[in-house]
């Protein structure tokens, strides 16, 4: 008697918790579709829509699939990164203080750059994104400059009260840089399997800081700003999944700086080797 009742209970339990769960659609559609009626003789066929088969595999509902998630067909852009990095000679040049003053250094540079083609990869936009380093010597002219220093606490203005001004020993300036560009691509497109070649430029700002080394006392500091615009040159060689690149690349740009005088602006031109890798 006690083993009924609790069947009753059991029953009564999972009638209550009962629910409908939702699961994998069976396929159950016809492979082919329905045969087509004939139509009595002398008469228009019925136009009969059909069907196609639904594709066998996991349900919309079990994968997730939404609009929001995949868009419609449209145009197809291409998205690639190049690492690089270059180097070489900068020449100052002007009639500024520090533009009279240096002499010719070096340039060192490191970047990303990220290139929006289009769909025959024969374009591309680009955005440049890279730590630009100079490094220059002071002529031999002992030029000699007011100004201001402090060491240990004291005051020192050299220029003044009879003391020589100060003369320059080396100039360096790091600064961080962003540029927008466009690349072409005459022959072959990006994606060939051959070598192929590019030409590209690009105009940008940059900001940083510069150090700037004197003789007679400890350096001097200041935040400078830059305006650049360059041309580059590439041969590009595929190698797997990656591709190569080598080139050069002509740099002019104008640095604002008054870390001596107020004007103490240097414009030069740059001459990079550049080398990378697109993925």
């Amino acid at each position: 008697m006690k083993t009924k009742q609790h069947w009753r209970f059991v029953l009564l339990a999972a009638c209550l918790t009962y629910a409908p769960i939702h699961g994998q659609d069976p396929s159950h559609e016809p492979i082919y579709p329905a045969p087509s009626p004939v139509a009595p003789q002398g008469a228009l066929a019925p136009v009969v829509e059909t069907r196609v088969p639904r594709l066998s595999g996991l349900s919309d509902w079990i994968v997730y699939k939404r609009d929001c998630c995949e868009g419609g067909a449209g145009r197809y852009t291409p998205l690639y990164t190049e690492l690089y990095f270059g180097a070489g000679p900068s020449f100052p040049f002007g009639g500024q203080t520090l533009g009279r003053e240096l002499q010719n250094g070096w340039s060192f540079k490191t970047g990303a750059r990220v290139l929006f083609f289009n769909e025959p990869h024969s374009r591309a936009w680009v955005v440049d994104v890279h730590i630009v380093n100079t490094r220059q010597g002071a002529r031999e002219q002992g030029t000699e400059f007011p100004v201001v220093v402090f060491q240990r606490g004291t005051k020192i203005e050299f220029g003044k009260n009879g003391l020589p001004g100060a003369t320059l020993g080396d100039s360096n300036r790091t600064l961080v840089g962003v540029g927008l560009g466009r690349d072409w691509y005459p022959g072959q497109p990006a994606n060939a399997s051959d070598p192929r070649w590019r030409f590209g430029l690009d105009v940008g700002g940059r900001y940083g800081s510069q150090r700037l080394t004197l003789n007679e006392a400890r350096h001097l500091t200041d935040v400078i700003g830059s305006f650049y615009t360059g041309v580059r040159s590439d041969v590009e060689i595929p190698w797997g999944h990656w591709v190569l690149h080598t080139g050069i690349r002509a740099e002019w740009a104008y640095t604002f700086s008054d870390i001596l005088q107020r004007t103490s602006d240097v414009q030069e031109i740059s001459l990079f080797l550049n080398a990378g890798v697109r993925y």
